[in-house]
């Protein structure tokens, strides 16, 4: 089940899209770089738009977004309580049942906004996890990143 309070995981998740990639050493060139935080830009403009359907979602079914994590928390969490009626409970299996049908179009969404910035699926996994590991590549993308924005 998708947790809401873990939604930004969820969709950081999605938007790496790190599915057993290993650790190696990862040679990145500028080119790839630039295309990595292309990518990731678009990603996260899509991600956004994707969280905001999802809350509508989860309203249009009735819960607010504070009531529905709690929900989902103590739906996850043994040791957390809380008291659903059976109406808010519908509404909570509803919306999570419509979110997680959404996740392999959100997938292939992600991974067509990848293609167009110019790397394949396999190629951004390796980008994002040998950023994950090496802090002067991170720091690289950030300057990357930042250049972009004040020319804007």
């Amino acid at each position: 089940m998708l947790k809401l309070n873990h939604m930004k995981n969820f969709i950081l998740a999605l938007t790496l899209l790190f599915s057993a990639v290993t650790f190696a050493q990862t040679e990145v060139s500028d080119a790839d770089l630039n295309k990595f935080a292309n990518a990731y830009k678009a990603v996260q403009m899509e991600n956004q738009e994707v969280q905001q359907e999802m809350i509508d979602m989860i309203k249009k079914e009735g819960l607010e977004i504070n009531r529905f994590q709690s929900i989902q928390q103590a739906s996850v969490n043994p040791e957390q309580k809380v008291e659903a009626t059976e109406v808010e409970m519908k509404s909570y299996k509803t919306a999570v049942s419509k979110i997680e049908k959404m996740q392999p179009q959100l997938q292939k969404e992600m991974s067509q906004i990848i293609q167009e910035n110019g790397l394949t699926l396999d190629r951004y996994q390796e980008i994002g996890a040998a950023l994950q590991s090496d802090q002067a590549l991170q720091q690289k993308l950030q300057t990357m990143m930042m250049k972009e924005q004040t020319k804007g």
